[in-house]
């Protein structure tokens, strides 16, 4: 099967359209959740992902729309987007975050947002915390995403291994695989960021793609939301 790998859509349109334009055919789409927040489109990329038959999960902005208990957890900025989300949302918008899985083990695969010790929030950005994870899942490759930097971790005989990752590289049997941030990469590579996964020839692909940034930086202007939102996206960080 060759799958597409998508994370932190974040409500940019422009760049979500950009990515399922320029998808070679596949059979599946998974999605690792934050398909809201940040951006100005959340009615429309809830609505793509809704009628696309993906495999999808819930991220902590998803959660953070539906739940305000957990608000706390946000920057300023962040909470700020999630509350004007929130207003903008019917109820079976609503609905459908609230019925996402925050963890999913899928065809032998396990998919989270953030991490297996807590698929929401946690974020796996460094060696020290990637090691402990890896070697708690024992021979399995996890797909994240929630950093926004696309890249992968692997277990190997010397310790762990990094790769900021871009073009093609095998998996092996235990690694951490993130597919990076559609909407709002933070890698300084402001280009969309998703992943291609054969999992015949076990070789991860990842891709980046150009979209409008100007366009989706208005939108955010022109909704109210914080400028640093939009000032952002031209930069990729």
């Amino acid at each position: 099967m060759r799958i597409a790998v998508i994370s932190d859509i974040h409500a940019n349109r422009e760049a979500l359209d950009a990515v399922l334009s320029s998808l070679p055919q596949v059979d599946e789409v998974w999605c690792l959740g934050d398909i809201v927040g940040y951006g100005a489109d959340p009615l429309y990329c809830l609505d793509v992902a809704r009628e696309s038959g993906w495999v999808m999960l819930k991220g902590n902005h998803d959660e953070a729309v539906v739940n305000p208990a957990v608000l706390s957890w946000f920057n300023s900025a962040a909470r700020r987007a999630a509350i004007w989300t929130a207003k903008q949302l019917d109820i079976s918008r609503i609905t459908f975050l609230r019925s996402l899985p925050a963890k999913r083990l899928y065809k032998g695969y396990l998919l989270v947002h953030g991490s297996p010790r807590d698929p929401l929030y946690e974020y796996i950005l460094d060696s020290a915390t990637a090691g402990i994870v890896i070697r708690s899942i024992v021979d399995m490759i996890c797909w994240h995403g929630h950093t926004h930097v696309p890249g992968m971790f692997e277990l190997t005989a010397s310790g762990i291994r990094h790769f900021y990752a871009l073009g093609e590289f095998a998996v092996g049997n235990a690694m951490l695989v993130n597919p990076g941030s559609v909407g709002q990469p933070r890698d300084g590579d402001p280009r969309a960021s998703f992943a291609i996964f054969d999992t015949e020839t076990r070789v991860v692909e990842f891709r980046r793609v150009e979209y409008d940034i100007e366009k989706a930086a208005n939108k955010i202007a022109k909704a109210g939301l914080p400028t640093f939102l939009a000032q952002r996206l031209f930069s990729g960080i």
